[in-house]
C-alpha cells in the first residue's frame, strides 16, 4: 500500500477539520451573517486549523523517524547478533576456526609472531566414562582457561571438539610463546569439579613461529600441528616448537 494507516488518519482528520471549518463557526464574527459563515473561511479559522494540521503533520513525522530510528537499530542488532554466531563457537563462546583463520590471515607479513595448536589428554575417556555432558562443561572451563592464559590481544579460539588453538602475533622474541605454552598447561592441568567429579586432563600443545621467512596462514598451522604431533608422542614437557627434524 502506498499509504499505511498511520497517513490515511492523518488525511481523514485533515478533512474531517475541514468539514468543521465549513460547518461550524468557531470564532464567531457578530457583523456577519450566519450565511456568510458558512460560506467562506474566515482568516483566524484557517490558521487554527493550519497550526493544528502543522503540528499533526510534525508529530507523525517524529514518529515515523523513531520508528524508523528503532527498525534500524534491530536490524543491526540482528546483523550482529548473526555475525557473533558466525564466528563464535556455540559452547564455550570463544571464537571459532573461522574467526581463528581470519586472525591469521590479518597477521602482518613482519614481526615475529606465534600460532599454538592444543589437544587435551584424557578428554575421550572422561565422556566415554560420565557423559557428554560433563564433557561440555570440562570444554567450557578449559575455554575459561586458555582465555585467562594468553596475553590482551592475542586470539584464543576452539576449532572443534577437544582441539584450540591460539595466535600470540608481534612477539618480542621466541620465548614468550614458550612461556605461554607453559602458562597454558599448567593451567590446564589444574584439577576440575564438574557435578560432583574431580576430573583431570592435560595437553600437548604444539608451537610454529613466523620470523624472517615469513609463513603463511596455511604453512604455520601445518607446522603446528606438525609440533603438537611430536608433542603428545613425547614425555615431559607438554610443549614442542616446530624444527625441521619434523619433517622426516
Amino acid at each position: 500500500m502506498l499509504l499505511n494507516r498511520s497517513v490515511w488518519f492523518v488525511v481523514l482528520l485533515a478533512m474531517a477539520g475541514l468539514y468543521g471549518i465549513f460547518a461550524f463557526d468557531i470564532f464567531r464574527d457578530e457583523t456577519s451573517s450566519v450565511t456568510d459563515r458558512k460560506l467562506r473561511i474566515e482568516l483566524d479559522e484557517f490558521l487554527l486549523f493550519a497550526s493544528a494540521l502543522i503540528l499533526l503533520l510534525f508529530s507523525y513525522g517524529l514518529n515515523q523517524h523513531r520508528a524508523r530510528g528503532r527498525e534500524r537499530d534491530r536490524r543491526i542488532a540482528a546483523e550482529r547478533s548473526a555475525r557473533d554466531l558466525g564466528y563464535h563457537d556455540a559452547l564455550t563462546g570463544m571464537p571459532n576456526r573461522r574467526a581463528f583463520d581470519e586472525a591469521l590471515g590479518k597477521l602482518t607479513p613482519s614481526g615475529l609472531h606465534a600460532v599454538l595448536m592444543l589437544d587435551l589428554n584424557g578428554f575421550k575417556a572422561i565422556n566415554d566414562t560420565h557423559g557428554h555432558g560433563a564433557g561440555d562443561a570440562l570444554l567450557r572451563v578449559v575455554a575459561d582457561r586458555i582465555a585467562g592464559a594468553v596475553r590482551e590481544g592475542d586470539t584464543a579460539a576452539r576449532l572443534g571438539g577437544d582441539e584450540f588453538a591460539v595466535i600470540t602475533p608481534g612477539l618480542a622474541n621466541p620465548e614468550i610463546a614458550r612461556v605461554i605454552a607453559g602458562r597454558l598447561a599448567e593451567s590446564i592441568a589444574r584439577p576440575v569439579f564438574v557435578e560432583g567429579r574431580t576430573l583431570h586432563v592435560g595437553t600437548g600443545i604444539g608451537i610454529a613461529l613466523s620470523r624472517a621467512e615469513k609463513l603463511g596462514p596455511e604453512e604455520l598451522t601445518r607446522r603446528a600441528d606438525l609440533a603438537l604431533y611430536a608433542a603428545k608422542r613425547s614425555e615431559g614437557v607438554p610443549w614442542r616448537v616446530y624444527g625441521p627434524e619434523l619433517e622426516a
